[in-house]
């Protein structure tokens, strides 16, 4: 921009006027504030592309509730439907982990309300949580409320071997069914993944049925690390059942309808950043999960391999974080500018320039700090 404060501008007499310094504070607040919102319009086009093709996601059946959890003392069963977690409904497993995820942090209950989406009459669940998975890392609401939702449990039969992996040196093929290890029945697949992932480096004897006849496997899980803690893997796969037609939610939209989605979606995604940051600061939620270039990187690659689709819902996301970050009121972002701006309309003079340079070098190590945090957490990860 034109900065008469810049001795190389090229500044004279005839075009002082045209300068930024000269613009009044509204043209001045509308330009830094055009960065921000060219990130929010950019979010709801292609959200807008996304709902006009419509929606589509898992009702939100449960399908097992783990013994003992939090989901469990509050009376869930096998088979409810959740249509609603705190009043917001919740059409899909989708919408069921948004509304969860906006709690992390917090104290209180979550309200889960059961029923039916053709049907007015619900039963409410209250859930108590206290400071829920605040020191955790990538948290997964639903498992950590001791629940699976969506999903049909899948069954212990082998779709996939890695090539010489310790399964497949163990004898494995695909389309045997796993009926024990070390003496234990194993009826679904998550147990057979937990009996794994508990014995890294241990021997399992595995009981298995192939062609309707009952066959003796030891295996030796290889040592893998996942966070801070050793797990072991034997590189199988499961086989992925077809999902019926009445457990998939289909909701189509006309154009403002979509459009009108797409500013809703943009609007609570913009707020949950906002408050996911201050939850942050407040050390209610671990800043473990705070992401850099290199997380963005690979999010980006697998989201690309997932589809069109979802790579689209990945770079709406991704503006939307960059909308919000930059509208910080934090000297040298956009939102910085807006704060010095806003004061200028409200004293009528400039913020001095001294003070404005001041807080422009500690507001860029502020950001060079968090940004090399999030670098550390991202190497960290890899």
């Amino acid at each position: 921009m034109l900065d008469e404060r810049d001795a190389e501008s090229g500044i004279t007499d005839e075009n002082r006027a045209q300068s930024f310094n000269a613009q009044p504070v509204r043209n001045k607040l509308a330009i830094v504030a055009a960065g921000p919102a060219a990130n929010f319009a950019l979010a709801i086009l292609v959200l807008f592309a996304l709902f006009l093709r419509g929606e589509t996601g898992l009702a939100p059946i449960i399908e097992s509730v783990e013994v003992g959890s939090v989901a469990a003392e509050a009376g869930l069963k096998v088979g409810q439907e959740i249509v609603a977690v705190d009043s917001e409904p919740t059409r899909t497993v989708s919408n069921v982990r948004f509304a969860l995820l906006q709690r992390l942090g917090d104290t209180g209950t979550i309200e889960i309300a059961i029923g039916s989406p053709l049907s007015d009459v619900q039963q409410s669940y209250p859930l108590p949580i206290n400071r829920w998975l605040g020191d955790a890392e990538a948290p997964d609401p639903t498992l950590a409320l001791g629940l699976t939702l969506g999903v049909l449990p899948l069954a212990p039969v082998v779709g996939s071997l890695v090539a010489g992996d310790a399964a497949q040196e163990a004898g494995f093929e695909v389309g045997d069914r796993i009926v024990s290890a070390n003496g234990d029945v194993i009826e679904t697949w998550m147990q057979w993944v937990k009996t794994v992932r508990a014995r890294p480096g241990e021997s399992i004897d595995v009981g298995i049925l192939r062609d309707n006849q009952l066959m003796k496997l030891e295996v030796v899980p290889l040592s893998r690390t996942s966070g801070n803690e050793a797990v072991g893997a034997v590189g199988m796969g499961v086989v992925i059942p077809e999902i019926p037609e009445e457990r998939i939610r289909r909701q189509g939209h006309n154009p403002i309808q979509a459009f009108a989605a797409a500013v809703e979606r943009t609007y609570s995604l913009t707020i949950f950043t906002f408050e996911s940051m201050w939850k942050m600061v407040q050390g209610l939620i671990s800043t473990k999960n705070l992401s850099g270039p290199i997380s963005i990187a690979q999010v980006a690659a697998s989201t690309a391999e997932s589809g069109f689709s979802t790579w689209l819902s990945f770079l709406a996301l991704l503006s939307i974080s960059l909308g919000a970050i930059n509208l910080l009121p934090i000297p040298v972002l956009d939102g910085g500018h807006i704060v010095f701006h806003a004061l200028e309309g409200i004293f009528g003079r400039p913020v001095p320039e001294q003070i404005q340079m001041m807080s422009y070098q500690l507001g860029l190590a502020a950001v060079f700090t968090l940004m090399m945090f999030a670098i550390y957490n991202d190497v960290a990860r890899l």
